[in-house]
C-alpha cells in the first residue's frame, strides 16, 4: 500500500552549485541509502518550495527532471512519489556499520501462530478472543477516563502496579490458590514473557545453572540463557517432570533455579502429581535451588479437584510464582519475597516508565465486582466442551485441563518430518521446534491447540490431522 504521507525533506544549501542540483543530489541521495522508500508520497511542488524557501519554478524543475530520469513517478491527482524501481544501473547504497562487538544471541523464533494458505490451522494453546469482554472492559475504561483526571490515576500507581489491582490479585492468590502473601510480594507486568524474562534478569547471573523441563517452552530457555545461564533438561514423563533426573543432576551440579510449568506441563499438558510437588520442595530445600512455577494457565482446569500452585503448599519459601488472572488479558504478575520483587520491579521500571493505569484499574475494578469471575466461568465451561469434543474425534490422554491436547507420536518421527508432513496435507501446526530442541529427543509428539477454534474447525481439523498421522 502506498503511503498517503509527505516525506519530509530538509536540506542546508551551500554556495557552490546551483540550488536545483543541491535539491536534485539530496532526493537521489535519500533514495539510494534507502530513506525515501518505494511508492513514498514527495510534498507537492508549493509545499516544499516554502519548505526550502525557494522558488517553486525551481522544485518543478527538480521534479521533471528526476521524473524523466527514473527516479520519480507522477500520476494527475495522485501527486509525486519515488518510482517503484530505481534507474537502470543504480543500487542501494547502505552506510557502512562500525564493527563494535556486542552479545549474539541466535534463537530459533517460533511462534504460537503461523501465517500461510492452510485449511486449519492450529495454535499452542492460544484462548478465543471471540469471547474477550470487550465491551465490559471498554465501558469500564471509559467510565475511569470521565470520572479521573489523568493525575489522579497515576495517584493509584506503585513501581509493582496499580494499587487496587494489587491488592485484588493478593486476594485471589491468598483465597483461591493457598498463597499467604501481601501486596509487597507482588509485581504485575503487562505479558506473559515479560514476567518470565524479568525473573531470568533478576534472579540470574553469568554462569548460573537452570533446570528446565524436557520437552519444554523455548522462550523461557531463551530468558534464561540471555541472563547467562547454562541449561540443563530434565525429561518429562506421564507423572510430570522426573524427580529421578532431577536428584541425579543435583548430586553433580549446584543448580540456581528449577523451571517448571506443574499445573498443565507445557506442551504435553500434563499434571505434576501431588507426590512429586512434595519430593520437588523437599529437594529444593536440600540442594538450595529455587522453584520458578509458571502457572500460565491456571484458570482452565477441568476436573472437580482443586489442584493448588506449588507456592501453595507448605515449605514453598523457595518457590518464584509466575501466574496470570486470565489467558485473554495481558496482564500477568510475578510473586516472591519482598526484597526480590523490590529488585525485580526496579528492572521493570527501566523498560516500563508508562504504565496502563486504566487498564489496571478497570481490570481491578472489574475483579471486585465479579465481573472477571463470570466471565472465567463462562469461558471455562465452552473451553470444557471443546475439550470434549476433541476427545470424541481423536485419541488422546486427556489432561485435566488447559486449552491445548497432546498427540504422542512414534519415536522414530522428527520435528522437522512431522510438521512438513501436516503441512503438505493443508494443515498446520506450531512448530514442535517450540518444545523440542534439536539436538536431543526422545518420545516424539506434537501440542495442538482447540480452544480458539470453532466447533466445525475442531472437528474437520482432527479427522483430517488423525489421517495424516496415521
Amino acid at each position: 500500500m502506498k503511503s498517503f504521507r509527505h516525506a519530509h525533506l530538509q536540506l542546508s544549501f551551500n554556495s557552490r552549485e546551483p540550488i536545483y542540483q543541491q535539491i536534485k543530489t539530496y532526493i537521489i541521495n535519500e533514495i539510494q541509502r534507502g530513506r525515501l522508500l518505494p511508492g513514498v508520497l514527495l510534498p507537492g511542488t508549493r509545499i516544499l518550495a516554502q519548505q526550502l524557501k525557494v522558488n517553486r519554478n525551481t522544485i518543478i524543475t527538480v521534479y521533471e527532471q528526476l521524473t524523466a530520469q527514473g527516479w520519480l513517478s507522477s500520476q494527475y491527482k495522485s501527486g509525486t512519489r519515488v518510482s517503484d524501481t530505481m534507474p537502470s544501473g543504480k543500487q542501494l547504497e547502505r552506510p557502512a556499520l562500525i564493527n563494535i562487538d556486542f552479545p549474539v544471541f541466535d534463537f530459533k523464533i517460533t511462534h504460537p501462530h503461523t501465517r500461510g494458505d492452510f485449511e486449519i490451522t492450529f495454535d499452542d494453546g492460544l484462548p478465543d478472543i471471540k469471547l474477550i469482554p470487550v465491551t465490559d472492559i471498554t465501558r469500564e475504561c471509559r467510565r475511569l477516563l470521565q470520572q479521573y483526571s489523568t493525575q489522579q490515576l497515576y495517584q493509584f500507581s506503585t513501581e509493582r502496579g496499580n494499587e487496587q489491582l494489587l491488592a485484588e490479585i493478593n486476594v485471589i492468590l491468598n483465597n483461591d490458590r493457598g498463597l499467604a502473601l501481601t501486596t509487597a510480594n507482588i509485581c504485575v507486568t503487562h505479558g506473559h514473557q515479560d514476567a518470565i524474562y524479568l525473573t531470568a534478569r533478576t534472579l540470574l547471573r553469568q554462569g548460573d545453572h537452570v533446570a528446565v523441563e524436557y520437552p519444554g517452552y523455548q522462550p523461557a530457555w531463551n530468558a534464561f540463557t540471555i541472563a547467562g545461564a547454562q541449561l540443563h533438561h530434565i525429561p518429562v514423563d506421564r507423572s510430570g517432570i522426573s524427580i529421578e533426573h532431577l536428584e541425579a543432576l543435583c548430586r553433580k551440579q549446584a543448580l540456581k533455579a528449577l523451571y517448571i510449568t506443574p499445573h498443565h506441563q507445557y506442551p504435553t499438558t500434563v499434571t505434576l502429581s501431588q507426590e512429586r510437588r512434595k519430593q520437588l520442595l523437599a529437594l529444593s530445600e536440600l540442594y538450595h535451588f529455587m522453584i520458578i512455577e509458571d502457572d500460565y494457565d491456571h484458570e482452565y482446569h477441568f476436573s472437580k479437584e482443586r489442584i493448588l500452585p506449588l507456592a501453595g503448599m507448605q515449605q514453598a519459601g523457595n518457590v518464584i510464582y509466575i501466574g496470570t488472572l486470565c489467558n485473554e488479558f495481558p496482564l500477568s504478575f510475578v510473586c516472591g519475597s519482598a526484597a526480590f520483587i523490590h529488585s525485580l520491579a526496579a528492572y521493570y521500571s527501566v523498560t516500563h516508565q508508562q504504565e496502563h493505569n486504566i487498564l489496571e484499574l478497570a481490570i481491578a475494578n472489574m475483579l471486585a465486582s465479579g465481573d472477571i469471575r463470570r466471565h472465567q466461568q463462562y469461558s471455562r465451561n465452552i473451553y470444557q466442551q471443546k475439550m470434549e469434543l476433541a476427545a470424541s474425534v481423536i485419541p488422546f490422554t486427556k489432561p485435566s485441563g488447559g486449552l491445548a491436547i497432546w498427540l504422542e507420536l512414534p519415536s522414530a518421527a522428527t520435528p522437522a518430518g512431522i510438521l512438513q508432513k501436516i503441512q503438505a496435507g493443508g494443515l498446520n501446526i506450531v512448530d514442535p521446534a517450540r518444545y523440542y530442541d534439536a539436538s536431543h529427543y526422545d518420545t516424539m509428539g506434537i501440542r495442538v491447540g482447540y480452544a480458539s477454534l470453532e466447533e466445525r474447525e475442531i472437528v474437520n481439523g482432527l479427522e483430517k490431522l488423525g489421517k495424516i498421522l496415521r
